[in-house]
């Protein structure tokens, strides 16, 4: 699509509002990011306001060698001593400088570690000497971390100042919280998160947002309501506008996510990167023009943006505008050292089907399945297309696959199978047609071994009897063996039991149904048996030929003729081996 200066316009004002946004945050948001959970979202925003003149750059200091602390004690290490350099009379950068030199000890040694924890706790005391430290909470905690983070023994100091300092502090039980997340005891997690926002401090953002990540798992609801209530204390908290519309995307809410991300966008301290997945949660609610625009918007910014080129091609897909969408399809693919999603190629075989590229849009949904075949609506959509192709096998392959995600996921249904059976089946049937033996054996074997299933899954109904039975038949085309015979017995006696039910007899239409699968059945029986004793008549001599009556296979044209008294063929046929 051609862009017009309306557009161009837009973008324009986009990238001021950006900037505008970007200016609006302060430090403390960062902080706030990185006791939520959000380092990355936090070094940010530290890192760019820490030359702002109400920043308090010493507490950035000490955040930001917090972040890095995993990863990097030598990056670590610097931010501490720079917020040490900022304010000597701030009280964590000693703390942190020290858990940084206990977790480097000089060997492996049992006396290298003690040094090295003798000397980390020499700065760590540094810091409590400065005037009010002993007395702050945050310092207290700071300790426990410090021992906690190194893998040392943490509790004595936890008993030090728990009494005093730690019973009433929130952030506290946040820390014990996270312990708990991360041994995977979400409950225990949780009890702890509950403790800090309920008990001690009823404004605790990290608490609500980390309570409502895991609670997420269990009870969606009950997680946004937690996130709601947050807000209710503290509308103006970008962290929980943005939580709470991730939240309510996660429960494809998402006409509810639009709106909340409307109102995360509109908040002077939100991410202006966030606009990207604010077109994204647009498109899920299917409100495509406003998507596309957006996105091609943000394009002029951010063109090197691989959702942003995604949306553009889904986009343009959904609103029927095919030519575009190839396009947008081109510039996507056409990005450089990028792993493509199943979603991309997904996409883009359903623009290719509907550009009437048969071939290249099922050779894209293969390549969909291929890169995530856990996701069942690829093969919803590849079948969708092969259903209107003439390859039977490959439909049938793609079921079994199906199948297989199905099982392993506990929600494979009769149906699955009868589905995958029927689709080896007319595969086996044009491998016949073809002459292809080898290829008529392997999928009539597969049809036998799905409608095996179906027969166990449901022995009452009558078709998986038959389908298996013309299945195995195929096996046996010159009749010799009988290997289909013990099934069309079963399909048999199920569909008279059927005919014959005076408690819940068939309707008028379903009978019709029933005597017509009765007479397929019938008609195997006699042509087996008629196979049978023709080959004794052919082994007499011409005196026994003229005395010879095919017993049983009359016996079985009657019963057709039983069902169906006026069946031509059967008439015709009787009439010649009568003769």
């Amino acid at each position: 699509m051609q862009k017009t200066k309306t557009t161009l316009a837009s973008a324009l004002l986009f990238l001021g509002a950006a900037l505008t946004s970007a200016m609006a945050q302060n430090y403390a948001d960062g902080i706030e990011y990185y006791k939520s959970g959000q380092p990355d979202r936090a070094k940010i925003i530290l890192e760019r306001t820490l030359n702002d003149s109400e920043t308090k750059q010493t507490e950035s200091y000490y955040y930001l060698g917090e972040i890095a602390f995993p990863t990097s004690k030598d990056s670590a290490l610097m931010y501490f001593e720079k917020g040490i350099a900022a304010d000597p009379e701030f009280a964590l950068n000693y703390i942190g400088k020290g858990k940084v030199i206990m977790g480097q000890p000089a060997g492996t040694d049992e006396k290298s570690i003690k040094a090295a924890i003798k000397a980390g706790e020499k700065e760590m005391k540094a810091g409590l000497k400065i005037k009010g430290a002993k007395k702050d909470p945050a310092v207290a905690l700071a300790c426990v971390k410090a021992y906690y983070d190194n893998n040392l023994p943490y509790q004595e100091t936890v008993d030090k100042y728990y009494e005093k300092l730690l019973a009433d502090y929130a952030p506290y039980y946040v820390f014990l919280g996270d312990i708990e997340a991360q041994k995977e005891e979400w409950g225990e997690a949780c009890k702890n998160y509950e403790l800090a926002f309920q008990w001690y401090d009823t404004t605790c953002v990290e608490a609500y947002i980390k309570y409502a990540g895991i609670y997420f798992r269990i009870n969606p609801d009950m997680a946004i309501d937690n996130v709601l209530r947050l807000l209710n204390m503290r509308p103006n908290s970008a962290i929980a506008q943005r939580e709470l519309a991730e939240s309510y995307y996660r429960a494809d809410k998402f006409n509810e996510a639009v709106k909340a991300y409307e109102t995360y966008m509109q908040n002077p301290t939100a991410f202006q990167t966030d606009r990207p997945r604010y077109a994204a949660l647009l498109y899920y609610d299917k409100q495509y023009e406003k998507s596309l625009s957006l996105s091609e918007d943000l394009l002029q910014a951010f063109p090197d943006n691989l959702m942003l080129k995604r949306l553009v091609m889904y986009n343009t897909y959904e609103l029927k505008d095919y030519v575009s969408a190839v396009r947008a399809a081109e510039a996507l693919f056409a990005t450089p050292d990028v792993e493509f999603n199943s979603r991309d190629y997904m996409q883009y075989g359903k623009l290719l089907f509907a550009l009437g590229e048969k071939e290249k849009s099922i050779a894209a949904l293969e390549k969909a399945v291929e890169i995530d075949p856990t996701r069942l609506e690829l093969y919803k959509e590849l079948m969708t297309i092969l259903q209107k192709s003439s390859k039977y096998m490959r439909r049938a392959e793609v079921q079994d696959l199906y199948l297989k995600q199905l099982v392993a996921l506990e929600q494979d249904k009769t149906q699955d199978y009868f589905i995958a059976g029927r689709y080896y089946y007319m595969a086996a049937t044009r491998a016949y047609q073809a002459k292809d033996t080898i290829g008529t054996t392997i999928a009539a074997t597969k049809a036998d071994s799905c409608f095996a299933i179906v027969v166990e899954k449901a022995p009452e109904d009558y078709r998986g009897h038959l389908w298996r039975a013309s299945s195995t038949a195929l096996l046996d085309l010159e009749r010799k063996t009988g290997v289909a015979i013990p099934f069309y017995e079963k399909a048999i006696e199920v569909i008279l039991k059927d005919l014959n039910n005076t408690e819940t007899p068939p309707t008028e239409a379903v009978a019709a149904r029933l005597k017509e699968d009765l007479i397929e059945a019938y008609t195997y029986m006699a042509n087996f048996e008629y196979v049978a004793e023709y080959d004794k008549y052919l082994a007499m001599t011409d005196e026994q030929r003229n005395t010879f009556k095919f017993t049983n296979t009359i016996e079985w044209c009657n019963k057709i003729l039983s069902v169906d008294p006026n069946h031509a063929a059967t008439k015709e046929f009787l009439n010649i081996i009568s003769q």
